[in-house]
């Protein structure tokens, strides 16, 4: 679910915070050393499919995201004019 509506590069983004690098991912799940590269280029493996997808739900369970605050944009000091 999650995996055909996220980028590849999120993805692999979500597995590096989680586990530091794509390598270690495949270390503690016992998978193929090319797994998440296969299935990201869309070959089909059930177990790396599957590991994959829950970092992405452990991820958005856990996600931190808010909207953003629209009077400290107005106040950026990039944002102001007549400097």
């Amino acid at each position: 679910m999650f995996l055909q509506q996220t980028h590849p590069e999120d993805v692999k983004a979500a597995i590096r915070k989680r586990y530091g690098t794509i390598k270690r991912f495949h270390e503690a799940h016992a998978l193929p050393e090319k797994g998440v590269q296969d299935v990201l280029r869309g070959r089909a493996s059930k177990r790396v499919s599957d590991a994959i997808e829950q970092v992405l739900a452990e991820q958005a369970g856990n996600s931190t995201f808010s909207e953003p605050n629209t009077v400290d944009a107005q106040n950026h000091r990039l944002s102001r004019t007549g400097n």
